[in-house]
């Protein structure tokens, strides 16, 4: 059975095609070939495990490209159309470990016959951590998932900012945030006249040792603008561990990229090519 063979060879989500099987692949799909391409299993692993070839045929592979430094603004799914991770890579027959940074762009995706899969096997040395894998999990299901905001909310924001400068300036300082979430009320369009209150929650990582003063003065910066939106604004900066499930459950992820590609030409395709 197909799906068997499939997890018995490793394939899974977030593992690695080897470099080795690449330029095959790019080629059969008549995909540009270069150097630096490194291809990630998206599919679900339990729809990788299906046996059922007619209800899931296909591996979707997303493509990332190597690049010399991270972007904090792109990491922990801070944007739904870009992702800046990094990739553990070992080397055989000894204990050394070097990061590669590595960014994938939403549209840049292969669907690729299961089939194909059965006589390869992942690259054991190159892996996502726990945590980059999570990200990386999170970022492709934002793609179809994120909140909707009220439009009257986006257009308040994005009245008060057209030009994007107070979006630049709060972006240039929250690398450190990993993610930013709103609680809306009311949660619906407002007419004119009437304000919003905003509960605006930062969080860090549990582990996170830095200077939380300088991370709380990038999450104000966000609150600036709602307030200069006339919005009622309290900013809370919490780590992750600090927060319930029943807490978060109140709050939408506020991806502010939304409010300025509103209005832009259509996104490219979903999916690049089929093998």
């Amino acid at each position: 059975m197909i799906g068997d063979e499939l997890e018995k060879r490793g394939w899974r989500q977030g593992t690695i095609v080897q470099q080795t099987d690449n330029k095959e692949i790019l080629e059969l799909l008549n995909f540009p070939h270069e150097d630096d391409l490194i291809l990630i299993i998206a599919s679900q692993s339990c729809d990788i495990a299906n046996n059922n070839i007619e209800d899931d045929p296909y591996i979707e592979v997303s493509i990332a490209r190597c690049i010399d430094k991270s972007n904090g603004n792109l990491t922990h799914n801070k944007n739904p159309r870009s992702l800046h991770s990094s990739l553990q890579i070992h080397t055989e027959d000894t204990d050394i470990v070097r990061k590669q940074n590595i960014q994938l762009k939403a549209f840049d995706k292969l669907i690729i016959n299961k089939g194909y899969f059965k006589h390869l096997t992942p690259d054991r040395n190159c892996l996502l951590s726990d945590s980059e894998l999570e990200g990386y999990v999170a970022w492709l299901a934002s793609r179809y998932s994120r909140p909707a905001l009220p439009t009257e909310f986006n257009n308040r924001i994005a009245t008060i900012d057209p030009k994007s400068k107070l979006r630049k300036k709060a972006k240039g300082s929250n690398e450190q945030l990993s993610g930013i979430y709103v609680e809306i009320n009311p949660d619906t369009e407002l007419p004119k006249g009437e304000n919003y209150s905003v509960n605006l929650l930062g969080l860090v990582s549990a582990e996170f040792e830095g200077d939380l003063e300088k991370v709380e003065i990038a999450l104000n910066e966000y609150a600036a603008i709602m307030r200069q939106a006339n919005m009622n604004v309290v900013a809370v900066l919490k780590k992750e561990n600090e927060v319930s499930i029943a807490d978060i459950k109140r709050f939408k992820r506020f991806y502010y990229d939304d409010l300025s590609f509103k209005n832009n030409t259509p996104l490219p395709p979903e999916v690049t090519n089929t093998l």
